[in-house]
């Protein structure tokens, strides 16, 4: 079933500053859904013109997916051209999700993005793949690398690069934009901090310890975007990876880092 992801990160209003979402689906929460949400719920309540420039989130206790999550937003700053947003998840006595948001009006200057050395096959020529979130299916996804993460190579490959889009259009919501882009940004990097070599246990399992995503540009997420990442350090079980997001014609729209724990469950 496509999942529109404006149903999926609905916010209820709850009071001043204050959001509930009804997952739709059950299931163990994944970290992008209540990061997205805790974006969208920002950007509510800053005011017009003023656009996510960076977040950073902590992910200090797990979730179910099977009931409501309950969002505060509180103000840490609020100036003409910029404002900054203190957001914390919960559910009952659980906190998923503790998020600082910065927002920004943006000013004149310089337009620059680093380069690829060559883009990757275009969305079009790739066949569609599954996406594994749960029950949720709100993109279409499409690997754009030259191995799987299960493809039984000798050589362990990672997921990304990948190109993504929503299965059903997204409303003109800045905010929202931005949420399915932090939504997106968090699918599957665990897979990219790994050694390089023979391929992990099928049975590794990773839990995102931190996540910071920078929005260096206005992103339009209904069209194909281009999630890239690659490890930067690998010590012990811990994990450090970094990624892009960017537009087909190459330019990147965002940045993102993330430290993950990597482990075999016991028994």
């Amino acid at each position: 079933m496509a999942h529109d992801f404006d149903a999926l990160l609905r916010l209820h209003a709850r009071g001043d500053d204050a959001f509930e979402n009804e997952p739709l689906v059950e299931g163990h929460l994944y970290g992008g859904y209540t990061l997205g949400l805790a974006v969208r719920a920002a950007a509510r309540t800053v005011a017009p013109g003023l656009l996510p420039h960076s977040v950073h989130a902590v992910f200090p206790s797990g979730g179910e997916l099977g009931s409501p999550l309950t969002l505060g937003v509180r103000a840490v700053r609020n100036g003409r051209s910029s404002a900054v947003r203190l957001v914390t998840v919960e559910q009952g006595r659980r906190t998923p999700l503790l998020l600082t948001a910065s927002f920004h009006a943006g000013g004149p200057g310089p337009d620059w993005s680093s380069p690829l050395p060559a883009m990757p096959t275009p969305p079009e020529e790739i066949a569609a793949d599954e996406v594994r979130l749960m029950g949720m299916d709100p993109f279409e996804f499409r690997p754009a690398g030259a191995h799987r993460v299960d493809a039984g190579a000798d050589v362990y490959a990672p997921l990304h690069p990948y190109w993504v889009r929503p299965h059903l259009p997204l409303p003109d919501d800045p905010g929202l934009h931005a949420a399915v882009v932090a939504f997106v940004s968090d699918y599957m990097v665990f897979a990219a901090a790994q050694v390089p070599g023979p391929p992990p246990p099928p049975e590794t399992r990773g839990v995102t310890m931190d996540h910071t995503l920078w929005f260096h540009a206005p992103v339009d997420a209904g069209e194909w975007l281009l999630y890239s990442a690659e490890p930067t350090r690998v010590c012990g079980d811990r994990g450090l990876v970094r990624g892009t997001v960017r537009t087909r014609d190459g330019a990147v729209v965002a940045s993102f880092a993330q430290e993950v724990i990597t482990f075999t469950p016991r028994g």
